[in-house]
């Protein structure tokens, strides 16, 4: 970014000013110019004949001399059969011009200092502007520069811009708004880095410990070894699968995840999740609900790997032995929907907001063992985004979760961009 000193915005805005004021003089001169040697030519034609005749021919001739000043001097002007010398007339015209013209020039020069300070003046509450955005960051305030300043300035700090002009309290509002942002964005990367920081410590201690425990005893008992070798692979299992959802998030932040649309049946996806959870978790009665028909245009490994997450989440927060509803359907504005229902915790009213956060966990209680690592249900908001999608959330505490899929009709939103 250029950086610009409040000196040479003021003295450009003059300068334009005043480059507008200077063609109008030189207008003005021309004018005066042609007005007075027209006024001339007609009382010196009325002089001689009486009065004046628009039809005669007329003609001006330079005279003889070896500078333009002589020739203009000798000069003589003719109309119909007669010449008079016009050259005296021409002298003290260009004369009288370059008095005035003088005369101009002086006070354009004036005028261009005065302007320059009305425009400084008219620019001090900018300036003001730019010297309560240096005191945010404790620097030196450069006017114009108010970008760099709000690069290197305390991301932690709450203070805000203000002029007290009421002119400037749209620019004001946008900057502060921009502020505000930074501040949301940067503890939203802090938490983001001290939430991945946090699970990656937990997996990598313990193959760390297991490791060590092999090293001492797990050479000669076979047990030891067994123990160690399979929890060393759990937690490289759980490592792999954060670092997936980690490059998954990355990607998307980056607007580098490619998603590949396509017709197919969202009756038959949810029937095929349905039967991937009865067989692998026999601790929960699961029930489903495909509707008949239903067909979407979107990404379906994406679509799919949103329904198990939705399940993965009821599985769980609900106890053993209690139902989960998995369903697909058209609602009454039209739109195509699936739906995971549990019969589980369910989430506080004042959590719900915060369910797609990264690393979210409405229970803080939750241990990573059994509550994942928290990035879920932020990877399906993003799968929900590329789909022009959103989600309705219903949840009582103690009585379970209701968390609804909805793809919004092209009567109700732009089409998906496809990547």
């Amino acid at each position: 970014m250029t950086k610009t000193s409040e000196r040479s915005i003021a003295g450009n805005i003059a300068s334009s000013v005043m480059l507008d004021r200077l063609l109008i003089f030189l207008v003005l001169d021309l004018f005066i110019i042609l007005f007075s040697a027209v006024t001339w030519g007609i009382a010196t034609e009325t002089a001689v004949l009486g009065y004046f005749y628009p039809s005669l021919a007329r003609s001006f001739d330079l005279g003889e001399g070896l500078h333009i000043w002589e020739r203009l001097a000798s000069s003589s002007y003719t109309f119909g059969t007669n010449t008079v010398s016009c050259g005296g007339f021409i002298t003290k015209l260009l004369t009288a011009v370059g008095v005035f013209g003088m005369g101009q020039t002086l006070m354009w020069s004036f005028s261009f200092i005065s302007e320059y300070f009305r425009i400084k003046k008219m620019l001090a509450p900018l300036n003001q502007m730019a010297i309560n955005t240096a005191e945010l960051t404790n620097s030196k305030p450069v006017y114009g520069d108010i970008e760099n300043k709000l690069i290197t300035m305390d991301p932690l700090s709450n203070m805000h811009i203000s002029t007290g002009n009421r002119d400037l309290r749209g620019l004001e509002e946008s900057i502060n708004g921009l502020l505000d942002k930074m501040r949301e964005a940067y503890s939203m990367q802090s938490r983001f880095v001290s939430d991945a920081s946090h699970e990656l410590r937990t997996p990598i201690a313990v193959i760390k410990g297991y490791a060590d425990m092999l090293d001492r005893w797990g050479k000669e008992d076979e047990e030891i070894l067994n123990e160690g070798i399979e929890a060393i692979q759990k937690e490289a299992d759980s490592m792999n699968s954060l670092v997936e959802q980690l490059l998954f998030l990355a990607r998307t932040d980056n607007g580098r995840q490619s998603v590949t649309f396509s017709t197919f049946s969202l009756s038959d996806l949810i029937e095929e999740v349905y039967g991937e959870f009865s067989m692998i978790d026999t601790d929960h009665e699961y029930s489903v609900s495909p509707g008949e028909g239903i067909e979407i245009e979107a990404d379906r490994s994406m679509i799919k790997e949103c329904m198990r997450i939705l399940t993965d989440n009821a599985r769980k927060y609900t106890e053993k032995g209690r139902q989960i509803y998995l369903s697909a359907f058209v609602n009454e504005q039209g739109e195509k929907c699936f739906e995971v229902r549990d019969t589980g915790i369910g989430i506080a009213p004042d959590e719900i907001p915060h369910i797609f956060d990264r690393f979210y966990r409405s229970d803080p209680a939750r241990t990573r063992e059994g509550g994942g690592t928290g990035l879920g249900l932020s990877i399906a908001k993003q799968i929900a985004d590329f789909h022009n999608a959103y989600f309705n959330v219903v949840s009582y505490t103690g009585l379970g979760t209701r968390i609804t899929f909805v793809f919004r009709t092209a009567a109700s939103a732009p089409a998906p961009v496809k990547k």
